[in-house]
Parts: C-alpha cells; sequence; structure tokens
C-alpha cells in the first residue's frame, strides 16, 4: 500500500485548485523564452552517430566508435561540460533531475511546445544507460579521458584520439551512485512515457529495477578521476528507491529508504541539516522534497523546510541578490534550488518558495548589477564566450591553428554558464572557465526551475526566435599578404579558409591559384621554365606546381598549391614564392593575384579557391559570369531549388523532371559547385553519369 496520508492528498489537492494564477504581478522576464532556449542546451552537448539530427545544425555525427574497445556500443549519451566526456555522475544526476522536473511540471512543458524536445532528449540519456548495462553485473559510466580529451580543443565531429570505456561499475569496483541516478532516471522514464510508448517504457522499468539492485547489491562510490569524486553513495540510492516507489507502488522501496536513512545517520529522531543542493553528487534535497509529500513521517517534512528555510534566510548571499553556496558554478545552485523550491510550492502553496525562485531565476536572467544575462542567447546582453568547444567551433593545433579566444561560431543558446563570483562580478573569458564553463548539470535544475516560472509567470508567453542554429552553408575564401617582393620575385603568406561548421568536418582535394603577368619576360626573351617555386612553410603539408600557362596570349601564367591527400579544416596557412634568380625583371604590380596585396593581411577574391578542380571562390583573369557556390535565388542556402533552377536553365525544360531531393550529387556529405558542375556536364551531355 502507498504510504501517502490522506491530510497530504487532501493538501495536495487544495494546493493545485488555488495556486496557479499565483503571481503574474512584477514579470520581468519572457520566462517561456528562456525555458525553451535552456532545453537547446542538450541539444548542443548531444554525442552519437545521430548528432545534428535534431534542431542544432551545426552539430553533426561524433564518437561513433565508443565502446569499440571493450566490444559493445557505447554510442550515445552526452558530453559533460564544455568538454567531450562522457563523465558517470552528472550524466546519471542531470537525467534524473529534468526527468523530475518533466514529471512534475509535465503540463507546462505540453503547453508551451516543450513536451517533444525534453522527451527526445530524456530518452537519448535513457537509451544511452541500457546500452551502458549489458548485463546485470556491468554499467559502463565513463567514456573517455578526462586528461587526454582535456588537452584538445575543437569540434566534437573533428576529435580523432581513442575514447576509453575508462570506468564500469561491476561487483569488485562498484558504483552505487551512478546506478541510483540512472535507476531513477529510468524508473522516471517509465513514468513521464508509459502513456506514449508502454513497451519501452516498461523497457526501462526493468532495467531501471536491475540497476537499482545492483547498484544496492554491490555498494560503493562511483570514480571520476580527479574531475567527479563523489562523497557517499547513500543519497543517490534513496532517490532510486523513491522513484521506483513512486513507479511500481512497492512498498519494499520506502522501507529501503528508512533503512539507508539509518545508515546515513537520519533514523529514528536524528535530524538532518540539509544545506547542500541537487548536483551532481547530491540528490538528499531532492529526496527530502519528496519524502515530504510522499511518506507520512513528519520528520521528512521538518527537514525540507529547514532546508527552504536555509536557502531563503540563511545563505550567503552576494550584494546583487544571488545565493551563493559554492565558488564553482555558483549560478548552478540558486537555479536547482529554485526548481526545488517551486517543486514544493506547487504541493504546498508556499509562497516563500515561490517568491525565492522568482528572485534568484530573475537574477540570472538579468536582473543583477551587471545587467545580464548569465543563460546564453537570452536577451540583448548574455555571455559571448562560453567554455564550450562544439560552440567556438575554433580547433587550435594542426591543422588550423585557431585560437579559442577568437569570437565563436556558435550562439550556445540556453546554456547556463558559471557566473558571477561573491562580489556580483562576471568575466566573459573563454579561458577563465570557473565563471565562463556550462554543464550538464548545471543546466539540469535550471531547466526545471524555469519550467515552473513559466508555469507560475508565463501563462501568456511564448519562446522567441533562435536564429542560427541551423548552421551556415561551406565559406571558402583566401587572405594574403607580401612578406617579401623583389626585382626577382615574389613571396607571399596566404591564409585558405573551408570554414565548414553545419556540421564541422574535414576537407581533401582543396587546392589555390596564384596568378602572373610575365609580359617583362616574355619581351626580354625569357623562358618560364627559368623561374622557381618554392613552399616556404606549410604545417598541412602544402605542394606547389610549376609555373603553368593559362592564357599564352596575353603571358598569364599561375601556380597551384595543392594539399595531397590532406584533411583541412577552417584555415590553412602557407607562404610560398616564385622567384627568377637569372634575371632581374619581376614586377609584381601588374601581377592578377597581387592586386590590393600589402604587408597586411587582405582577403582577396584574386586568389581563388578550388576543390577538386571546381572553383568554389574567387575569380581567375578569364572574367567572364560563373556559377561559383550554387546559391542561385540568393537564400543563403544551396538545395534543391537551386539545382531545379540550374537544370531549367541550361535544358529550358519542366525543373521537377529530374529527383534533385537530395543534390548530394558525388555523395560527399555536402552540397556545394562541385555538385553542380558535374550536374551541369551531366545535363549538357558532356558526361554519361552522374559520380554516384
Amino acid at each position: 500500500m502507498k504510504r501517502i496520508s490522506v491530510l497530504v492528498l487532501l493538501a495536495v489537492f487544495m494546493v493545485s485548485i488555488v495556486l496557479q494564477s499565483a503571481a503574474a504581478a512584477g514579470t520581468n522576464f519572457n520566462y517561456v523564452d528562456a525555458f525553451a532556449k535552456s532545453i537547446l542546451f542538450y541539444e548542443a552537448n548531444w554525442c552519437g552517430p545521430d548528432a545534428g539530427n535534431n534542431r542544432i545544425k551545426w552539430r553533426g555525427p561524433c564518437h561513433i566508435e565508443d565502446g569499440k574497445d571493450v566490444g559493445i556500443d557505447l554510442t550515445g549519451g552526452f558530453h559533460d561540460c564544455g568538454d567531450h566526456v562522457k563523465f558517470g555522475l552528472p550524466q546519471c544526476a542531470s537525467a534524473s533531475t529534468l526527468g523530475w522536473a518533466y514529471y512534475e511540471f509535465k503540463d507546462t512543458f505540453i503547453a508551451k511546445g516543450q513536451d517533444e524536445y525534453m522527451l527526445n532528449i530524456l530518452k537519448h540519456f535513457c537509451d544511452y544507460f541500457m546500452k551502458c548495462f549489458p548485463n546485470k553485473t556491468t554499467f559502463y559510466y565513463q567514456v573517455g579521458d578526462g586528461d587526454v580529451d582535456h588537452q584538445y580543443w575543437g569540434p566534437p565531429e573533428l576529435q580523432t584520439n581513442n575514447r576509453p570505456a575508462y570506468y564500469a561499475a561491476t561487483p569488485s569496483n562498484p558504483g552505487s551512485d551512478v546506478a541510483g541516478d540512472a535507476a531513477a532516471a529510468l524508473a522516471l522514464m517509465y513514468l513521464n512515457y508509459k502513456d506514449r510508448d508502454s513497451v519501452y517504457a516498461d523497457k526501462c522499468l526493468t532495467y531501471a529495477k536491475d540497476l537499482y539492485n545492483f547498484g544496492m547489491t554491490y555498494r560503493g562510490n562511483s570514480k571520476g578521476q580527479s574531475y567527479y569524486l563523489p562523497r557517499d553513495y547513500l543519497d543517490e540510492l534513496m532517490w532510486g528507491s523513491i522513484w521506483l516507489y513512486v513507479a511500481t507502488n512497492d512498498k519494499t522501496y520506502m522501507d529501503n529508504v528508512d533503512k539507508l536513512m539509518v545508515e546515513k545517520n537520519i533514523g529514528g529522531d536524528n535530524m538532518f541539516n540539509d544545506h547542500w543542493t541537487q548536483c551532481w553528487d547530491y540528490v538528499l534535497t531532492g529526496v527530502f522534497v519528496k519524502l515530504a509529500t510522499l511518506s507520512s513521517n513528519p520528520k521528512y517534512k521538518t527537514i525540507a523546510e529547514e532546508h527552504l528555510n536555509y536557502w531563503q534566510n540563511g545563505i550567503k548571499t552576494t550584494p546583487g541578490g544571488l545565493k551563493y553556496l559554492d565558488s564553482w558554478g555558483v549560478c548552478k545552485y540558486p537555479a536547482a534550488e529554485s526548481m526545488v523550491q517551486l517543486v514544493y510550492y506547487k504541493y504546498t502553496g508556499d509562497k516563500k518558495c515561490l517568491d525565492f525562485a522568482k528572485g534568484q531565476i530573475d537574477y540570472i536572467l538579468g536582473d543583477n548589477p551587471n545587467h545580464m544575462s548569465y543563460e546564453v542567447g537570452f536577451g540583448d546582453n548574455y555571455p559571448k564566450y562560453p567554455h564550450h568547444r562544439a560552440a567556438s567551433g575554433m580547433l587550435e593545433g594542426p591543422p588550423a591553428d585557431e585560437k579559442k579566444e577568437t569570437p565563436e561560431r556558435h550562439i550556445l543558446y540556453g546554456a547556463l554558464v558559471g557566473g558571477a563570483d561573491i562580489n556580483d562580478q562576471y568575466h566573459d573569458n573563454v579561458n577563465e572557465y570557473v565563471y565562463s564553463e556550462t554543464g550538464l548539470d548545471y543546466n539540469a535544475g535550471f531547466v526545471g526551475a524555469l519550467a515552473g516560472m513559466s508555469r507560475y509567470f508565463g501563462e501568456n508567453q511564448l519562446p522567441e526566435a533562435t536564429p542560427g542554429i541551423e548552421g551556415q552553408p561551406t565559406e571558402y575564401y583566401t587572405e594574403a599578404k607580401i612578406y617579401k617582393a623583389n626585382n626577382q620575385g615574389i613571396t607571399v603568406d596566404l591564409n585558405m579558409y573551408n570554414i565548414v561548421t553545419a556540421p564541422p568536418r574535414y576537407e581533401t582535394g582543396l587546392s589555390f591559384k596564384y596568378f602572373m603577368d610575365l609580359s617583362e619576360y616574355a619581351s626580354a626573351g625569357i623562358n618560364p621554365s627559368k623561374f622557381t617555386t618554392k613552399v616556404y612553410y606549410s604545417p598541412a603539408g602544402a605542394q606547389i606546381s610549376a609555373i603553368q600557362p593559362w592564357d599564352k596570349d596575353k603571358n598569364i601564367y599561375y601556380v597551384e598549391v595543392t594539399f595531397p591527400n590532406q584533411q583541412l579544416y577552417a584555415r590553412t596557412y602557407v607562404q610560398f614564392a616564385v622567384n627568377n634568380y637569372e634575371s632581374t625583371l619581376w614586377n609584381s604590380s601588374n601581377d592578377f593575384s597581387t592586386a590590393g596585396l600589402t604587408d597586411a593581411y587582405k582577403k582577396t577574391e584574386n586568389i581563388p579557391v578550388y576543390k577538386s578542380g571546381v572553383k568554389l571562390y574567387g575569380k581567375d583573369p578569364s572574367g567572364g559570369e560563373e556559377i561559383l557556390y550554387g546559391d542561385l535565388n540568393d537564400d543563403k542556402q544551396v538545395d534543391a531549388i537551386d539545382f531545379a533552377l540550374l537544370k531549367k536553365y541550361l535544358l529550358n525544360t519542366d525543373p521537377t523532371g529530374i529527383n534533385l531531393r537530395n543534390a548530394d550529387v558525388n555523395k560527399d556529405g555536402e552540397i556545394n559547385a562541385i555538385d553542380f558542375a558535374n550536374l551541369r556536364l551531366y545535363l549538357l551531355g558532356k558526361i554519361d553519369k552522374l559520380p554516384i
């Protein structure tokens, strides 16, 4: 039988009637917009072969061999913070907190159109946990070496180092904490999903029971290298017990909570001052808040309310009003606590809890001394440099040698950063990660808090636009400067760019051409074969051709710099030279590619970029109208519409005559000028078939 007192049930029923319209007065922010954006963060941290199969199109498949070292599929799950390790405790705790948020505020998720997104995220968590539990005594809970991973700054799609299945819970190396949290997440998935897909929900419940039994039987803490060091595992086992009790109505689970409390020395008349709050290594706050509404034991309500009062009145507070628990991830604690207080308000109608949450969330969203939001992408003033490799899009080290301090390529919508310090000061610096770090557990309580705020303050609010999540077409260009020029030749420094961001990937077959006018040598009867060409420096292994004729009648020649078999991304640096040491006739002023160049870098169209011989960017000396990249209707998108327009132009026929839905003619994963060139040749009868 359920141990839920009649008085508790009556109180919950009465509160649900009277508090729905509790506090429209004083609304300062679009809480629904903040709520919707906070969910997007998890799509940006998505890991696996299906990354990018959601709203964040600047993400793509990554880490598709996770688990290969142990012979099982461990792909999936979520990257931890701004790095790419899949750590155990923060992932399991975050999944359970998010599941709890959906359970408590399901109607708000549905009403505000966020239910499909959230359920998709929760399912991705649970699919991964079930993969990680291939038998009843093995639970893989960390993939990737944190020390190795943290040395890499670049998009996850480009990360090539081996990612070991670093930790697994077994009878001899237990992980009761990760097992308890994962069991809670799976039990909550059963509750949240059973009316949608009962077969999947039942599967989650079966795994939840087995994981829970595994954690209860083989006791001990998980590991997390030096990054996540747990205190104890009893709270996570209680957390799993509670949600299995709610899911099954099996009294055994609630009895286990009481037994675990005794182990924690909270049995009998012993009380407990619960002054921390919900996070990756601490779920006791959630335990007591749920027990206060589930159990007839008044002790749990007393502990819960002492906790709520401490956060309202006793905890240290910054001058601007933020509740301050710890120096690392300052904002995540009051965000999580706001969720806790809103859940308690839902059941009791205690307005002090609602006022607390509003004050803390308003601070985080912009009502603070810096007048900035600590949720990326929300409002007009928010962090521009969150410590997040995927959003940065920059690749330090070869081949790009970019700097992470440069402007980030993507907006990490919805990410809660660590935030301001005890003095309300914030440093928007990607390297100062105490301020700018993001994380799975940072956003977990934040999502729940914003769901509650949307319920009680956002009745007539809607999400705003989130431009940029679709990504942009690949951008190709060159910038160059004259390193040295004299009467015997020229040395050029050049950066060639192939900014592939939707999603990031390496490219091969790229080259550029440098054009010269050698009329002064022709007049003197000097043969072009007397010229030397050389690459002085190229981290990407560039090779340069001999001088080639472009238009002999006009004495126009070129050299082509190629990168044989090299995978390139974003920025490729080359220093190259063309010289004739047997004469002193060189004159750079009449060269096509030198036009406008100085001793400072300048973007130039006169050094065009090619891929597999097809020009993607720039101009050559021939002039004339060309289809360069393929965006024929200038909508900043290359797609089947452009292909249909090209077909109609070339054949003057109905553009629906050929199936062009994909438009990636050569199946290289990208729609670009190479596809256009091949299609053009095919339609004009120059080639017999498309190179599919």
